[in-house]
């Protein structure tokens, strides 16, 4: 056992990853969690009116999200989800069409050929133009290629179709990116497929069979019962540095926490109020760069849901085309549509009101799927988390930091740090991933 300890300031699951890799490595763990729960953006809520526990929004998992599932298994979890090694997804359209993209084989550039011969909504011209995906990802020159540049830019310079991006890139960037392609860097994007074509098995997409809750929250919590000081209701008001040192964090309460080392796992807009200005400025140059984005889920829950609708498709995940849900996600008793940042990717959504949005997407459902033409539906809820994410873009890759600070016994986790990645559960577990081993070479 090493016996050093670490405080962790923040119990999502940036926080919640950094304490279970601290603790397998034998340094002594207190997680402080602000509130009165764990999981931070990843939870599960209790609708009163329906009876049903809902996700606050459908969170995917990806065949290459190493890191997530290292947390998992070192927290004894095992993950209930019918995992397919390729990647298989659905698209329906206003009018009912729809189409299906299966990339099947054990070459993952082999697999994507073939999917992309077989999908058809795509021409010819079309499937020329994919062969300079290969061409990016294996040559050493586009990393200096893209610096700078957006992913509207990269898919310009690919010489990918308007028939391309609608039926294929942005469904596909708005499921991993959660936004828009002008609003995504290039480099970032780059980062994710090379991960995607790494080996057998990485580019699948996950939809866990559980609740987020079950999933994450419950085991860590009944992992940490035995090997982790996990203190909620614990509000962190400051970082007392003294001579480039961390000396403890302070609670709001008034009560000081000291440690050897300390991990951040606040989220980027609450960063910068753990430190004075003074020591803000001199230390960290970051955060504030940074767009928040909202994500809106609607929950519709109809009177009969279709037999075996939750198994038609790849675990319910069916991508919209041409509406302003981009994703649906059908359950054995209700329906989630997701709205990715809809301030920047809806036009007039500041304007358009709760209820109206609301009876958009059920209007949509019906037109793109005939089988809820006549179906009543109980309740359609709306919620949005308003900060869930922030904008991958250019501009944001300068505002993200690193890990290591200029403070020694110092480090900082979240998927906003430069993690290369989008904002997401895997940048999350990377972070704490990257923090742990720091910690090892600081000890």
């Amino acid at each position: 056992m090493r016996g050093e300890r670490v405080t962790i300031t923040g119990g999502g699951i940036a926080g919640m990853s950094a304490a279970a890799f601290l603790k397998k490595e034998g340094f002594e763990v207190t997680l402080l969690e602000s509130t009165h729960k764990l999981g931070g953006r990843v939870f599960s809520y209790f609708d009163d009116e329906t009876g049903l526990n809902f996700d606050n929004g459908q969170h995917i998992l990806a065949g290459w999200y190493e890191n997530t599932f290292d947390f998992l298994r070192t927290i004894g979890k095992e993950p209930k989800f019918r995992a397919n090694p390729y990647l298989e997804v659905y698209f329906r359209e206003p009018g009912g069409g729809h189409y299906e993209f299966k990339a099947k084989g054990d070459n993952p550039f082999i697999a994507v050929a073939k999917g992309f011969l077989d999908y058809s909504p795509l021409t010819l011209m079309d499937k020329y133009h994919l062969l300079s995906l290969r061409e990016l990802i294996e040559l050493d020159i586009a990393e200096r290629l893209l610096k700078g540049r957006n992913l509207t830019w990269l898919l310009s310079h690919l010489k990918q179709t308007e028939n391309l991006k609608k039926y294929f890139w942005e469904p596909f960037v708005f499921a991993v990116f959660n936004t828009s392609p002008e609003y995504v860097d290039a480099s970032v994007f780059l980062n994710v497929l090379v991960k995607a074509f790494d080996k057998y098995g990485s580019m699948s997409l996950i939809i866990p069979d559980e609740s987020l809750d079950e999933l994450f929250t419950d085991p860590f919590r009944k992992y940490a019962e035995k090997n982790i000081d996990v203190r909620t209701n614990a509000k962190a008001a400051a970082y007392k540095l003294n001579d480039g040192k961390i000396e403890s964090v302070v609670l709001e309460s008034g009560e000081e926490i000291k440690s050897d080392y300390f991990v951040s796992a606040v989220p980027f807009h609450s960063f910068r109020f753990l430190f004075s200005d003074q020591d803000f400025g001199k230390y960290f140059q970051c955060s504030d760069g940074l767009k928040p984005a909202s994500i809106v889920s609607i929950y519709i829950v109809p009177e009969n849901m279709p037999e075996g609708f939750h198994d038609r498709f790849y675990h319910g995940m069916i991508g919209l085309l041409g509406t302003k849900a981009h994703w649906i996600f059908f359950k054995k008793d209700h329906i989630c549509a997701v709205i990715s940042a809809p301030e920047y990717t809806v036009d007039g959504y500041e304007k358009l009101g709760n209820d109206a949005l609301c009876e958009t997407v059920v209007s949509e459902i019906r037109k793109c799927f005939p089988e809820f033409k006549d179906t009543v539906f109980k309740r359609v809820k709306y919620f949005r988390e308003k900060r869930a994410t922030f904008l991958p873009s250019v501009e944001s890759s300068g505002c993200r930091p690193e890990s290591s600070t200029g403070i020694s016994n110092f480090f900082i986790a979240g998927d906003w740090t430069n993690t290369g990645l989008p904002a997401t559960i895997e940048g999350a577990a990377a972070s704490a991933k990257k923090c742990t081993e720091l910690i090892i070479k600081k000890n």
